[in-house]
């Protein structure tokens, strides 16, 4: 069980991490422009004496709690946490709905940053504690490729001192507060835009000897495509390819002379991500050459897939089940969903977690990126705990 002084510390904290949640929930900023959302994390840590690196990838932040025996070049944990917000209009009539009209915290990095922030203040207070250096880092763009785990990455987050192993949580609707859930090995997967443009000939719906019609060779293509991944996708390999946008501004009786389609592809291997990607772009040429349209596909390579290190997810699991109870700590299914914390994941082993933040009783039962999304804020000192006890282990 957690200790007396660290439950203490934590229980002090509750008035002061519900008045940041909501602070940075009233304030959501886009990828890549979370400026105020980066002072704001500074201001705390200033508050409670933490040093700190400010401007890491233009808007992250980097900390670091060491006790005071710890060699300076000492090999840390590092904890992450994600500062962007959605382009989604809340619907939640709350005292702190937001305020940045258009944009929300509907995936609860508000959360994330809240949880991380009380995390560092605890450890500042114990920093005696400490088996190893603590490296705390508040990233930029989660949501929004090419995804700030890079940028953090490229200026060298993992380095000075060097992080051996990462963790991260993440709100989980699906669980009531209270419980958490993990998953070793594959969890999450990787994650690819497509963009398909296609140029026919357009003219009157009457006279088909007279058209190209972009539609016909979009669905082809489409219907090509999923039916060939699906025949040749390994079986113990999950893949997903869908299609969430098909425009053509043509009418009843006019055929378009071009037509823009957008979808998704994602998996959990490598070698099977490479092979279709060049499965969708032959597709483009056959069925472009069938019905004499010209199919241009561009695939925007996004996340990797996310894998939990077996041996540190274990250790985590069992740090929560002494934290919570063993009766709280949820194992879970794959996801196709996909998180840029999967780039750490291809750099050091890491865990990635979920926080129950759900409460049927109380109408929190939205999912992430819905807008009326929202917490049971005691998940804030909940997940304080998880990420202390993770941190003194």
């Amino acid at each position: 069980m957690i200790a007396t002084e660290i439950e203490n510390s934590i229980a002090q904290l509750t008035a002061e991490l519900q008045a940041w949640r909501r602070h940075l929930h009233m304030h959501p900023e886009p990828s890549f422009q979370e400026w105020k959302t980066m002072d704001f994390v500074c201001s705390v840590l200033e508050k409670y004496g933490i040093s700190y690196e400010k401007g890491v990838a233009e808007t992250g932040v980097v900390a670091v709690i060491r006790a005071s025996w710890h060699d300076q070049d000492a090999s840390c944990l590092g904890l992450r946490a994600d500062l962007d917000a959605l382009p989604i209009h809340e619907l939640n009539e709350v005292p702190y709905k937001s305020q940045n009209e258009g944009w929300m915290h509907a995936c609860g990095h508000d959360v994330h940053t809240t949880i991380l922030l009380g995390t560092a203040v605890v450890l500042s207070r114990h920093k005696e504690l400490l088996k190893r250096p603590i490296k705390l880092i508040f990233q930029p763009g989660e949501e929004q490729s090419p995804g700030g785990a890079t940028l953090m990455l490229k200026a060298g987050v993992l380095e000075n001192p060097n992080v051996s192993e990462l963790v991260a949580l993440h709100v989980y609707p699906e669980l009531p507060v209270g419980e958490v859930g993990l998953r070793s090995g594959l969890y999450m997967a990787s994650s690819d835009e497509l963009h398909i443009d296609i140029e026919g000939v357009g003219g009157h719906g009457a006279l088909p000897a007279r058209f190209i019609n972009p539609i016909d060779a979009g669905m082809a293509w489409m219907q090509a495509c999923k039916t060939e991944l699906n025949e040749l996708c390994p079986a113990s390999v999950p893949q997903v390819l869908t299609f969430g946008r098909f425009e053509a501004l043509g009418s009843t009786n006019v055929v378009a002379g071009t037509a823009q389609i957008k979808g998704t592809f994602r998996t959990m291997d490598e070698v099977w991500r490479a092979q279709a990607h060049e499965l969708l772009q032959a597709q483009a040429e056959k069925i472009g050459a069938k019905t004499g349209a010209t199919i241009k596909l561009h695939i925007a390579k996004g996340y990797p897939f996310l894998k939990n290190d077996p041996a540190l997810t274990a250790r985590v699991a069992e740090i929560l089940e002494n934290t919570l109870g063993p009766n709280k700590v949820q194992a879970l299914d794959l996801r196709m969903t996909a998180e840029d914390f999967a780039f750490y994941s291809q750099e050091k082993p890491v865990c990635f977690f979920r926080l129950g933040v759900g409460n049927q009783e109380k109408g929190i039962v939205h999912a992430v990126h819905h807008p009326r999304f929202d917490i049971d804020e005691q998940a804030l000192e909940i997940g304080v705990k998880c990420m202390v006890q993770i941190a003194l282990a």
